[in-house]
C-alpha cells in the first residue's frame, strides 16, 4: 500500500518545526511561550511509527520490509524507555515554571527555574541524534536516496515559526485526541506487523507474508484519513503567516 505524502510524517513536520527551539539544548522562555520538552521527545511521528507504520512516506516500490519495520520499532521502544524519566523531568520544571509564571515572578526567577533542564536537554540531544544514526542504517540507499530527494523546505537563520502556550496546548491537546481515537486502528496495524514478521521468521511464502500484510489495508485507510483531518485542525489553530512560514526544523526520526 502507497503511503502518500500527505500523511502523518508530513502534517507533524509542521508541529514540530514550528515548536521547536533553534538550540535544544537550551531551555526557552519568552513573555508568551514556555518550553522544555523537545518536540522529538513527545512526536506523534515518534508514537505512530513505534511500529513501522510511517516508513517517511516511501512509495510502494521502497516500501519497508517486514524486518525493517521491526527493527524500526525496536529503536523507537529503546529511545522511548531510554528518555521517559528526563522527559518527565523536564514536563515536572515546565509546569513548576508556568505555575511561577502566574504567580508573577521575574523573568529572571523563570529562567533560573528552566535552566535546570539544560542538562537534560543535552542528554536527550544525544539520545535522538543516536535514534536517528540508529533508523538511517535500517533504510537501504535507494531508501534513503528518496528520502533525501524529498525533505521539507529547511528553516533559515530566523527559525521556524514561534507558537504562544495556547497554541502548543491546543496543538497538543489534538495530536492527543487522535491518538486516543486511533489507538485501536495503530495497535492492528502493529500486531499484523508483528504477525507478518513470525510468519516470515517461520519460513512462511513472502505471497503469504504479503497477504498478511494486507489485512492491515483498511486500518490504514482510516489512519490516513485520520491523518488528513488532523492536518486540517492543527493548521486552524496557526495563523496564515505561521502557516505561510512553516518550515522543517530538525528532521523527524530517520531523517539525520
Amino acid at each position: 500500500m502507497r503511503l502518500r505524502r500527505a500523511t502523518l510524517f508530513a502534517s507533524l513536520a509542521l508541529v514540530a518545526s514550528a515548536c521547536h527551539k533553534k538550540d535544544t539544548t537550551e531551555p526557552t522562555y519568552s513573555d508568551t511561550s514556555i518550553s522544555l520538552v523537545p518536540d522529538y521527545a513527545l512526536s506523534l511521528a515518534t508514537s505512530v511509527d513505534a511500529g513501522g507504520i510511517g516508513g517517511a512516506q516511501l512509495p510502494d516500490n521502497l516500501a519497508l520490509t517486514t524486518e525493517q519495520k521491526a527493527a524500526i520499532a525496536a529503536l523507537h521502544d529503546a529511545f522511548k524507555a531510554a528518555t521517559a524519566a528526563d522527559v518527565a523531568a523536564l514536563q515536572a520544571l515546565e509546569s513548576q515554571a508556568r505555575a511561577a509564571k502566574q504567580a508573577g515572578k521575574s523573568p529572571e526567577e523563570l529562567r533560573a527555574i528552566l535552566q535546570q533542564g539544560a542538562p537534560i536537554l543535552a542528554r536527550l540531544a544525544v539520545a535522538f541524534a543516536t535514534l536517528q544514526a540508529a533508523i538511517w542504517q535500517v533504510y537501504t540507499p535507494e531508501q534513503r536516496a528518496w528520502i533525501e530527494a524529498h525533505r521539507p523546505r529547511p528553516c533559515g537563520p530566523s527559525g521556524p515559526p514561534k507558537l504562544t502556550d495556547d497554541q502548543i496546548r491546543q496543538i497538543r491537546s489534538l495530536q492527543q485526541a487522535f491518538m486516543d481515537a486511533e489507538k485501536g486502528d495503530v495497535a492492528e496495524i502493529e500486531r499484523i506487523v508483528q504477525q507478518a514478521r513470525q510468519a516470515a521468521q517461520g519460513g512462511a511464502a513472502k505471497t503469504e507474508v504479503e497477504r498478511i500484510l494486507h489485512e492491515a489495508d483498511a486500518a490504514r485507510a482510516r489512519l490516513h484519513d485520520a491523518e488528513l483531518r488532523l492536518q486540517a485542525a492543527i493548521d486552524a489553530v496557526l495563523t496564515p503567516e505561521q502557516r505561510a512560514n512553516r518550515c522543517a526544523g530538525p528532521q523527524p526520526p530517520g531523517r539525520p
